[in-house]
């Protein structure tokens, strides 16, 4: 289908509902269905078979399939506004199939549920098929239903009909009653609602059609309007566009410029930052340098007096080993004088021996003697013993002697050793001191490496404040340089801004134009 279909408002809302009655309906019976088989299950409706309720949810959702068919097959897009519309023919069938449908589904549920009370639900029947507001097909289901009604009175009495009492009658012209008067209302508020949207629509469509030929009027004066603004506005964007251009250029240059001033401004203020964290540094490292120049004079005081005490050392060394030298002569004569006392003793022993043996042969002639010679033995036998404590004693004294050589033999090794060590020592104390001699040149080395790096950071110190003095003279001049051009953007922005109002103004101007032409086209 084209574009030119016009649809009345009653066939728009009936596009819009169509859907929806088609899947209401049997949606509604198959609700229906599952709630009967839920009863069923809980034994509330136990004169039911189950069969015949699975029968109906079986049928319940044939119907639903056969409706989703009517939805897929009745319904067509248009491929330029892309709106869905029915089709007349699918529309008819579909209500054919709906009376059928109601008919079906209302006395199925009718004699298959012993509901006294079921007469009530004719009425959702009906309004179901009253969404389509077609007063005709709404008439034929409400004397469908309001017929198997009836009929079920008489078919199925003793289960829809009121207990036969007093109140019989009454309760049966109140059914009769209700179920006239409300199908009948419904048929008429469906005929009322159908006509009146008619006639709307018909009303519209001629006030459309006498205003039509005022509007023939105003569009053309619109259309000589329009070609004179047309004009106007192609002349206006003509001079909005060479000035949008020359603005353009210079706020383009203006900002490039001012970019460029910016970045300047903020490398040197980056650069003043520096400085003035270096100036900052500067103090710490003269004061450093103080520190060190301080210290090193302490060390190499320092390094003098361990230098005076080590010379003082290596004289105390020297007396130290002269005197272990005299001390091994001295043990060395005394170990020899008791070797010579040895000697002696050796000596004195043997005359002991031999004035031992004298004193024997010596009472030997005594005896031989007899009396004469007593005295004589006697005097024999005085010298044999002093010979014998002699020699006695010459033991004791060989003993002590031997017990002094073993004692100047130790005292002998040990100051031997003690020699050897302090050699050993006097060796090191003059590797140490020449290591001290060695750091003590290194010391006024650096020492005079410091004091010139010292010197050279006075220097360094001076060229900074002259450049941090220059840098300040920089930074005011681009400050004032930043403020003359962000004068300069400014005057820039606000002529490209007037000349895009301009511009602005010549667009709608144009589109204005554009506007009326497209709805006088249209028109024609």
């Amino acid at each position: 289908m084209g574009t030119d279909r016009k649809n009345s408002a009653l066939d728009v809302y009936i596009n819009k509902v169509y859907v929806l009655v088609l899947l209401l309906i049997p949606g509604a019976a198959e609700c229906a269905g599952l709630a009967y088989a839920f009863s069923k299950i809980m034994g509330w409706l136990p004169t039911v078979s189950l069969i015949t309720l699975i029968v109906f949810d079986i049928s319940c959702l044939i119907y639903l399939a056969i409706c989703i068919f009517f939805v897929k097959t009745g319904m067509v897009r248009e491929e330029e506004s892309q709106s869905a519309y029915v089709l007349p023919s699918k529309l008819k069938s579909a209500k054919i199939f709906i009376i059928i449908l109601v008919l079906i589904q209302f006395n199925f549920i009718v004699y298959m549920i012993p509901a006294t009370d079921f007469w009530g639900f004719a009425f959702f029947f009906v309004i179901l098929t009253a969404f389509l507001l077609d007063y005709k097909l709404v008439a034929v289901a409400a004397v469908e239903i309001a017929a198997s009604i009836v009929a079920s009175w008489f078919l199925y009495g003793k289960v829809h009909l009121p207990a036969k009492d007093v109140n019989f009658m009454v309760n049966m012209l109140d059914r009769v009653a209700c179920i006239v008067l409300s199908l009948a209302s419904i048929v008429l508020l469906t005929y009322l609602i159908n006509k009146f949207l008619v006639n709307l629509v018909n009303a519209q469509r001629d006030a459309l059609e006498r205003n039509h030929g005022h509007i023939n009027t105003v569009l053309e004066s619109v259309r000589k309007l329009s070609e004179k603004l047309s004009t106007v506005g192609a002349a206006f964007s003509q001079v909005s566009e060479s000035e949008s251009v020359s603005s353009e250029e210079l706020l383009a240059t203006s900002e490039e410029l001012l970019k460029s001033s910016n970045l300047l401004s903020s490398k040197t203020d980056e650069s003043m930052v520096n400085l003035n964290e270096l100036s900052q540094w500067e103090n710490v490292v003269a004061d450093n340098v103080q520190k060190v120049e301080s210290v090193s004079k302490d060390i190499i005081d320092k390094s003098k007096e361990n230098e005076r005490l080590l010379d003082e050392l290596q004289s105390v060394n020297a007396e130290v080993l002269e005197s272990m030298t005299v001390t091994t002569d001295a043990a060395q004569k005394l170990s020899d004088a008791v070797r010579e006392i040895g000697v002696t003793l050796n000596l004195i022993n043997e005359i002991s021996s031999s004035i031992n043996l004298l004193a024997l042969n010596a009472s030997i002639e005594a005896a031989r003697a007899g009396e004469a010679g007593r005295g004589f033995a006697v005097v024999a036998t005085e010298i044999g013993d002093l010979a014998d404590n002699t020699k006695g004693s010459l033991a004791d004294v060989e003993t002590v002697i031997k017990k002094v050589q073993s004692n100047v033999s130790q005292i002998t090794f040990h100051v031997e050793k003690n020699s050897q060590k302090l050699n050993e020592y006097s060796g090191y104390l003059d590797n140490v001191f020449r290591s001290m001699r060695s750091m003590t040149q290194l010391i006024h080395t650096s020492f005079d490496a410091i004091d010139t790096m010292g010197n050279a950071h006075n220097k360094q110190a001076n060229v900074i404040k002259n450049t941090v003095s220059i840098n300040q003279d920089i930074a005011e001049s681009i400050k004032n340089e930043n403020e003359q051009f962000t004068s300069i953007n400014i005057m820039a922005e606000n002529n490209a801004s007037d000349i895009a109002e301009l511009a602005s103004n010549a667009n709608a101007i144009s589109n204005m134009v554009d506007e009326m032409k497209h709805l006088l086209k249209i028109e024609e």
